[in-house]
């Protein structure tokens, strides 16, 4: 499902909150520390990515495009991203439809 502009403000406020790691593999290891709490990850992102990613049972949303994930995260262009707040990650599913 793609995301309305709620989930991408909560995603922002959470990235000056200091509660999103970005990057590939800051995110692995975010996820191998059980640190994440909800993956972000877009349209564009790469099927290897995407498989990484896959094997967790943490909750996972997608954005439209690396560049509006890039734009919310502070970033050039992002195609992953993790909450690391709980707070956070369930405000994000709860708005996306996805909780």
């Amino acid at each position: 499902m793609l995301m309305n502009n709620k989930v991408l403000n909560l995603i922002g406020l959470a990235t000056r909150a200091g509660k999103v790691i970005t990057g590939i593999e800051l995110c692995e290891k975010a996820v191998r520390q059980n640190k994440a709490k909800l993956i972000v990850l877009t349209d564009e992102t790469s099927d290897s990515t995407v498989k990484i990613f896959e094997k967790t049972k943490i909750p996972k949303v997608m954005v439209e495009s690396k560049e509006l994930l890039g734009k919310y995260t502070g970033k050039d262009v992002r195609s992953v991203a993790v909450i690391v707040d709980a707070g956070f990650a369930r405000a994000i599913l709860k708005e996306s439809g996805e909780a």
